[in-house]
């Protein structure tokens, strides 16, 4: 807890269903990519895709779990459904921060792009943008986690740190990075 991590992939790759069980692992305390999650509550922030959508998926990576018998805590993850009130994270963290303070063990927010303080490829900007996560994680004691896109283009001649888009901020702020 405390802490930040970003998933990267290109796009359409499965970063918000691995995110969404990430969630799930989290809720009910299981293994999500062969690490044992600790269980507790989860904000899930979708900023992309509208609200039956999710729920649905959330309901279809569930149903898979229950053929695995994992127990039932649904309750433990909250989904705020905001696709078409995309903000500057500046905005959103107090907003986050108020509701959710000492209350969940991470927050998800699906995707970044949605939430982008100016211009990504702006190292000054990503950084300032990014100092709002660890405010999150501050104040509400949660893991902070988000989603990236990859950088347009053959990214295999890159390492994969410096996959995602943008400024080299977003591989050097996080505690942990995962690319799909």
């Amino acid at each position: 807890q405390g802490h930040k991590m970003i998933i990267s992939a290109p796009s359409k790759a499965g970063k918000s269903f691995a995110l969404m069980e990430l969630a799930i692992a989290i809720a009910e305390g299981m293994n999500w990519l062969g690490s044992r999650c600790t269980q507790g509550r989860v904000l899930y922030i979708n900023m992309e895709i509208d609200d039956a959508s999710c729920y649905h998926r959330f309901e279809t990576i569930y149903k898979q779990g229950l053929k695995m018998n994992i127990g039932n805590n649904v309750d433990n993850i909250t989904v705020w459904g905001l696709r078409g009130f995309s903000m500057p994270l500046s905005r959103l963290a107090p907003i986050i921060i108020e509701q959710a303070k000492k209350m969940y063990k991470a927050i998800i927010i699906d995707p970044l792009y949605k939430v982008m303080d100016g211009d990504e490829n702006s190292n000054s900007d990503v950084g300032y943008m990014v100092s709002q996560f660890d405010r999150i994680a501050r104040e509400t004691g949660a893991s902070v986690i988000y989603a990236h896109h990859f950088a347009k283009g053959v990214g295999g001649d890159r390492a994969a740190i410096d996959r995602g888009a943008g400024a080299g901020t977003f591989a050097r702020d996080p505690d942990a990075i995962l690319t799909i």
